[in-house]
């Protein structure tokens, strides 16, 4: 039998490999009891399973005769799917088995898995008839599938989108199915979870504000963008942080509607959040009044606020100086010192911000 199936064709080759997948999985005494039973095998007589199975694949030379005497008739687009798999055999047996448990199966999931293997154009791999039946129900889209390689990916993919599920109100089975249709031709599978972080609107963490009007937590994807176009800067682009925690962003309204807020920038720390930046329109520094009335209403809530050792203020400033340390009197916007600045810094700024 080796050696005349070196002159069988691909897809009579994919059946015989399917067959030997069931032997491994079930039992070759199994299966030769099967082929004893069938309407279209010979009378074996007292022949040994080897035997059965043996005559068998050599007499029933097309494919669909030996899928339907090991199968009871062939699934509806089993034969094309062996055809794809090419002329070796394809990972394990138990890749076979699986295989063909997809397109014999009643249930609804296992009939979707199948019909997506029929869908995934070109040729056929083990690992993706593998990843087909370790998907989640939700992400069996052709178009999905083709970019998943590697059965490892799988559960990196469940993780991170249940992740993105859990802080994405909208992210419902129906709505992640439509996502799916809309991957383009030779995208990425982080494109999925991408397109869904920036739809995020439950943040991680939280800031507890305890009631201040004048601190609005940015807390959503939308949020975001909606301050970035108002403070002309860059917050848009902060969901990844956002979503992941490592960041929070804070918006300073103050309640004379005349003057401009701030947008105050904590990161995520063991230890709760620390300010790491004040920003005005534009990322422009925050005047030193202003910087500093908003670090100590943070600090009120339980936000670090960097410093420097304790001591004699002027003194340190001096020995900074000295060792060639700027930022701690130097205007920056990272919450270091009073941030002082000269007369014409201080007009440019206020009028940048009226503007």
């Amino acid at each position: 039998m080796l050696a005349a199936s070196f002159r069988f064709g691909s897809q009579r080759r994919q059946a015989v490999f399917l067959i030997l997948g069931l032997i491994e999985i079930l039992g070759i005494d199994e299966i030769a009891s099967h082929l004893r039973s069938s309407a279209i095998t010979p009378e074996f007589g007292d022949a040994t399973s080897s035997t059965i199975i043996g005559q068998t694949i050599l007499q029933l030379r097309r494919p669909r005769d030996l899928v339907r005497v090991i199968l009871a008739g062939p699934p509806a687009g089993l034969l094309g799917a062996l055809r794809r798999l090419g002329p070796d055999p394809v990972g394990e047996p138990r890749t076979y088995y699986e295989l063909g448990r997809l397109f014999l199966s009643r249930d609804p999931d296992d009939r979707r898995r199948a019909k997506v293997i029929s869908q995934i154009s070109g040729n056929l791999v083990g690992d993706q008839i593998r990843i087909v039946s370790m998907l989640d129900p939700v992400l069996l889209h052709p178009a999905f599938v083709a970019t998943v390689y590697d059965v490892r990916q799988v559960a990196v993919i469940h993780d991170a989108l249940s992740y993105v599920r859990n802080h994405c109100s909208r992210a419902t089975d129906e709505a992640i199915r439509v996502s799916l249709g809309k991957i383009k031709l030779g995208g990425h599978r982080s494109d999925l979870i991408k397109g869904w972080a920036e739809r995020f609107d439950r943040l991680p963490d939280m800031l507890d504000t305890r009631g201040d009007p004048t601190f609005n937590v940015l807390d959503s994807a939308a949020a975001l963008a909606d301050a970035g176009r108002r403070f002309r800067n860059c917050l848009a682009t902060k969901v990844v942080e956002s979503l992941l925690g490592t960041h929070l962003y804070v918006e300073y309204k103050p309640t004379d509607p005349q003057e401009p807020g701030v947008i105050a920038e904590l990161r995520r720390t063991n230890q709760g959040y620390f300010l790491e930046g004040l920003y005005a329109i534009n990322n422009r520094r925050v005047l030193p009044h202003r910087a500093s009335f908003i670090r100590d209403k943070l600090a009120a809530l339980g936000v670090a606020i960097l410093a420097h050792a304790p001591g004699d203020r002027d003194a340190i400033y001096a020995a900074a100086q000295m060792l060639g340390v700027r930022h701690l009197t130097e205007a920056d916007i990272d919450g270091w010192g009073d941030e002082p600045c000269d007369a014409a810094n201080d007009l440019q700024q206020a009028l940048a911000e009226v503007a």
